[in-house]
């Protein structure tokens, strides 16, 4: 049995149409706002899957009318064919040919020669329907436009050959696809007038829902650029739940509460540069007007304004220092360092300048970083074990693990364990060392603390069996090769 695929009827290719162009508009959504654009996007899935159901809808309609048009012209074609094998066409009528009295359904009769010899009332006279010629046995569908009504409709055409008596003969049943053509039509309309007030609805819904959901945001957005760089205390409102614009406004206030720390740090270190820079100053100022107004003390004064120059050069240099940690733009030259050999040339130094006992212990440990840096960090937490050593300072590097260890400690009054936090403080000296020339700007450790964590490690106060303090530098080794 041969048989061919309909085509693509009105109602479907316009559905096709209509899919195409929600595609298109979906894409020529401008940016709009959050509110509008999340509306028309949900417009569009929806509009979209309403138009792919459509479209298997229909379609699965017009193939169930299909079959059912074809079946409708099989049987009638069957009938008349049972009548030919039994009795010929002797005795075959107009009436036994008929259907429905009109062209939505019609059935003809051939002889051998493709002379009709029976045909529906409404087609008397009309030449044959097709020019297939079927097998014996076999049948042929095809779909025509036969023109039986002055149009060009289509219709299901059966063809069967019949081996009756004064045979063989061709039974031709055709059926109209209009009514097919028809239901779909109907029901692209009917879908079309649903989907119209269906989508209006639901962008209707998520257009109130989103604004709903971004009312909290709007007014964490007005709370925010209400907030002066002046007065960080201001908080965003929390809105209730634990969804993500709850999330969004914890995240929001702990990061207003990070930048108020930093504002408030920023500003005792602004007030502590100040106190520290002031006291120099006053005491060169004041020494240059004491000459000026008693020239003979002149000599008196120098050494006064040489320490107190000195002093607020280190100031200046260890601010200038601190800056430079603080600055995540800054990219020192690094290559890789020994660590032992700074060690080695710090106890050294201390040696040439101090007269406690110094005790080395330098160990292999080679890290990558700035040399100039690490170099500085060591001098100045050697520099503050002099200042407290009693007799005996001890300086170590090592290897242990994944980590490169510089260890400076003395046998001084060590630290008490509430400030060995606060010690790494910028401008923190402890009541044992307030004295202008014992305790020192107050930046030794703030500047070895930096230093460590510009370079991935930390420095940090440790416990300690004996008498004094202890301070540690962790860092990233470099893995040394293994000896074979």
């Amino acid at each position: 049995m041969a048989a061919s695929v309909p085509s693509l009827v009105g109602p479907r290719a316009s559905l096709v149409r209509g899919y195409a162009a929600l595609v298109k508009l979906g894409k020529v959504i401008a940016a709009t706002g959050v509110r509008m654009r999340t509306t028309a996007v949900a417009v569009f899935a929806l509009a979209l899957a309403i138009a792919v159901a459509g479209v298997v809808v229909v379609v699965l309609l017009e193939e169930s009318l299909d079959r059912s048009v074809t079946e409708s012209a099989r049987s009638t074609g069957r009938q008349v064919a049972i009548q030919l094998v039994r009795e010929g066409a002797r005795d075959l009528s107009a009436s036994d040919v008929a259907s429905t009295g009109d062209t939505e359904a019609v059935t003809q009769v051939l002889d051998a020669r493709r002379t009709p010899i029976a045909s529906d009332p409404a087609i008397v006279g009309h030449p044959p329907l097709t020019a297939a010629r079927p097998v014996v046995g076999h049948e042929i569908v095809e779909t025509l436009p036969l023109g039986l009504n002055g149009d060009n409709d289509d219709y299901r055409v059966v063809s069967q050959e019949v081996a009756g008596p004064g045979g063989p003969f061709t039974v031709i049943s055709a059926r109209s696809l209009e009514p097919v053509t028809e239901a779909s039509t109907r029901l692209t309309l009917l879908l079309g007038l649903i989907a119209v007030p269906l989508l209006a609805i639901a962008g209707l819904a998520v257009y109130r829902a989103v604004g709903s959901a971004l009312r909290p945001v709007e007014r964490m957005r007005r709370t925010v650029a209400e907030i002066s760089t002046r007065d960080l205390a201001a908080r965003v409102p929390l809105p209730p739940g634990g969804d993500e614009v709850h999330r969004l406004a914890v995240t929001l206030n702990e990061m207003l509460s990070r930048l108020a720390s930093a504002q408030a740090a920023q500003r005792r270190f602004v007030a502590d540069a100040s106190h520290e820079l002031r006291s120099p100053l006053s005491t060169i100022s004041t020494a240059l007007d004491v000459s000026g107004r008693h020239p003979e003390s002149t000599g008196d004064l120098v050494p006064v304004i040489a320490r107190e120059t000195a002093r607020l050069r280190e100031l200046v240099d260890d601010l200038l220092m601190l800056a430079r940690t603080d600055d995540a733009t800054d990219r020192p030259q690094r290559t890789e360092v020994d660590l032992d050999d700074i060690v080695r040339a710090e106890a050294e130094r201390l040696r040439g300048e101090s007269t406690v006992d110094v005790e080395v212990r330098a160990g292999p440990a080679k890290v990558h970083g700035s040399e100039a840096q690490l170099r500085r960090a060591v001098r100045n937490l050697v520099d503050n074990a002099r200042g407290h050593a009693r007799s005996r300072i001890r300086v170590s590097s090592a290897a242990r693990g994944d980590l490169a260890v510089v260890e400076v400690s003395d046998d001084g009054p060590g630290v008490e364990a509430a400030d060995r936090e606060r010690i790494f403080e910028r401008f923190v000296r402890l009541d044992a060392s307030r004295q202008r020339g014992h305790g020192g700007t107050g930046l030794g450790l703030p500047i070895v603390a930096g230093i460590a964590a510009r370079h991935g490690g930390r420095a940090r106060y440790a416990e300690s069996s004996e008498p004094g303090a202890r301070f540690v530098i962790e860092l990233p080794v470099i893995e040394l090769p293994k000896e074979e």
